[in-house]
């Protein structure tokens, strides 16, 4: 029989985020990148909050990569966004 894949265990969680990880990184929106990237930060630390020490030490270094990624991937997100907005205001948007 087949077991489901219990969703809430921090090495699926931690899985997750690496996924996440890879996914942010390899998108070429800038806001898309850093949603993933939010993402895998949110899902890192609920499994650092729930998970074994091994688990949390895995999930503190993804917090630290990902954190990193997420600040390096925000300028661009930022203008994009600013672009995206004076545009929606002149109503430019096609």
């Amino acid at each position: 029989m087949l077991k489901l894949l219990n969703i809430s265990d921090p090495k699926v969680l931690i899985g997750l985020s690496v996924f996440f990880v890879l996914i942010g990184g390899m998108v070429i929106d800038p806001l898309a990148g850093l949603t993933c990237f939010a993402l895998a930060g949110i899902l890192a630390l609920v499994a650092g909050l729930r998970g074994t020490r091994r688990l949390r030490y895995l999930a503190f270094f993804l917090l630290i990569i990902v954190s990193a990624l997420a600040v390096s991937r925000f300028p661009g997100a930022s203008q994009h966004f600013d672009v995206y907005k004076s545009k929606a205001v002149t109503g430019d948007i096609k």
